[in-house]
């Protein structure tokens, strides 16, 4: 009998220290959980951060492309229209006139000719504006310096030119 209580309390002194092999082992674990949580959430601080900046450089990288793709276009104010009038042909007639150039040369130099409503234009009744995208940077030049020396007119009207500026950098103004 004395034997089996000796086995039984060695057993249980066994079992004791694996117990607390057992706890130890836990209270490790706790402590490297901790170390990873807190690394985790540095991580994520960082990647907020680069996030953030990356938003940023995509901000100022589109507001960059719409200003080369502004660089282009030309709004023109003012321009009555008429139905079955074709518009090109009346933009081709009025820049041919103001830079006393063949109607050829400047139709090849137009890229694209469309109407937009603003809401300036609505809400003071006005045509919708016509705008242009030229070929090259230096009629569009031209044709802002011909209109600032001598206004351009169709139909009896002055037409106002103005640069095209992009939205997102007309809110940041």
């Amino acid at each position: 009998m004395e034997d089996r209580m000796e086995k039984m309390e060695e057993r249980t002194g066994k079992i004791d220290e694996k117990i607390e092999n057992i706890q130890q082992m836990r209270m490790k674990n706790e402590g490297r959980f901790q170390k990873i949580e807190k690394i985790e959430d540095q991580t994520e601080k960082k990647v907020g951060e680069i996030d953030n900046r990356l938003i940023a450089v995509e901000q100022k990288e589109l507001i960059a492309w719409e200003m080369d793709r502004a660089v282009f276009y030309l709004r023109f104010q003012n321009i009555e229209e008429e139905k079955g009038q074709n518009l090109a042909e009346i933009m081709i007639e009025v820049l041919a006139g103001a830079l006393e150039i063949p109607k050829r040369k400047i139709m090849d130099e137009i890229d694209e000719v469309f109407q937009m409503y603003t809401r300036y234009a609505m809400k003071n009744k006005l045509p919708r504006e016509v705008h242009v995208r030229f070929t090259k940077k230096a009629i569009k030049s031209e044709i802002l310096q011909k209109a600032r020396d001598n206004p351009l007119k169709y139909k009896g009207k002055e037409i106002i030119v103005l640069k095209q500026v992009p939205r997102k950098v007309r809110e940041i103004r």
